[in-house]
């Protein structure tokens, strides 16, 4: 009997790389629960046997993906703030940050059904190592800003993690307003009253 042939770890990168990819374009678009292991295997024209050659679990590859998503979304920010390095290019930052957990509910919106399944699989070990940290984040933009705050750094965080938390009410909002218009006024507002 013939031996399977044996991927190379760049044909394993490879596919890593393909599968986030297919992971990520799946989850925006359907969520987890509709997300399978076998449609993810036909889109990257691999092997179910192969897939679970590379992640123990369904859940082992959006917990990677998740973390890809995060970094990315990490080095996007920072890239703002200290390409403008004003209130005004931190503003920003703040109104592009929104508009990416708009446009993405199923990856940011942890509230939900679907993100409370895939969560609910996952062991504590793995949640604290995919959980964003925020607050290292948000000290993180500061910096890159160039900014002094004038508040306490919990504080001015709790304000801007309330701010963009008006996301999930984009709905109510958008019956009577434009909820853009509602969160970039709010956003303008808040950072020149948090930063000197």
């Amino acid at each position: 009997m013939p031996s399977k042939p044996v991927l190379s770890e760049a044909d394993r990168g490879a596919i890593r790389d393909r599968l986030r990819q297919l992971c990520e374009t799946s989850w925006i678009a359907q969520g987890y629960k509709k997300t399978s292991v076998k449609a993810l295997c036909d889109k990257a024209a691999i092997s179910v046997g192969t897939f679970y050659t590379l992640y123990p679990s369904k859940e082992d590859l959006f917990s990677e993906t998740i973390e890809s998503i995060e970094r990315r979304l990490t080095e996007k920010v920072l890239a703002l703030n200290r390409s403008k390095q004003t209130k005004e290019g931190f503003a920003q930052a703040m109104k592009e940050l929104f508009r990416e957990y708009d446009s993405k509910p199923f990856l940011y919106n942890v509230n939900t059904p679907d993100f409370q399944s895939f969560v609910t699989k996952l062991s504590q070990e793995t949640i604290q190592k995919i959980k964003f940290d925020n607050f290292d984040f948000f000290n993180q933009a500061v910096q890159a800003a160039n900014l002094t705050l004038k508040m306490e750094p919990s504080q001015a965080f709790g304000i801007l993690s309330a701010l963009l938390s008006t996301v999930s009410a984009k709905e109510t909002l958008s019956v009577t307003c434009d909820s853009f218009a509602v969160f970039d006024c709010m956003a303008d507002i808040l950072v020149d009253s948090i930063f000197a």
